[in-house]
């Protein structure tokens, strides 16, 4: 998991160049403006989901990972916490087997911690990186764009 604020992140090269075009469609768009749902930005490699919420109770939070997309989940406005644990931590178990079409499964157990990302930060998840998004900091609307890139 890389955790970090987008604007020292424009000019990081990554390997995986999905990863590249996601930070330049952050860097050249209005991501508040950006309708809420689903944009296709180029085709199946990426897209970004565009939404505006009260985060949850931690405990109607769920923990989840997936295995085909990395999730680059950025704030763009508001406070919202994140739980964190390795999937291959002991006492981790599967409460719902993966989901090739959603790619997503999901598990309970104990945590590594909780982070809050503000304004402009993100958390980029990878397979392994279990996580636990929509915790609730306080009662103010969050707005979100959390980007789906395909593992290449």
């Amino acid at each position: 998991m890389i955790i970090g604020k987008v604007e020292d992140f424009f000019a990081v090269k990554f390997e995986n160049e999905n990863i590249n075009k996601a930070f330049e469609f952050i860097k050249t768009h209005d991501l508040l403006n950006l309708p809420e749902g689903k944009t296709i930005i180029d085709g199946d490699n990426l897209w970004v989901n565009r939404s505006s919420y009260v985060g949850k109770n931690i405990e109607d939070c769920k923990l989840e990972s997936h295995e085909k997309y990395l999730d680059l989940q950025l704030v763009i406005k508001g406070k919202e916490g994140m739980g964190y644990v390795d999937k291959a931590r002991y006492g981790i178990e599967v409460t719902l087997p993966y989901d090739e079409k959603k790619d997503k499964a999901n598990y309970k157990g104990e945590l590594d911690g909780i982070i809050y990302l503000h304004d402009h930060q993100f958390a980029l998840v990878w397979p392994n990186d279990l996580h636990m998004p929509l915790i609730k900091a306080n009662d103010e609307m969050i707005e979100k764009a959390v980007f789906k890139i395909k593992i290449k």
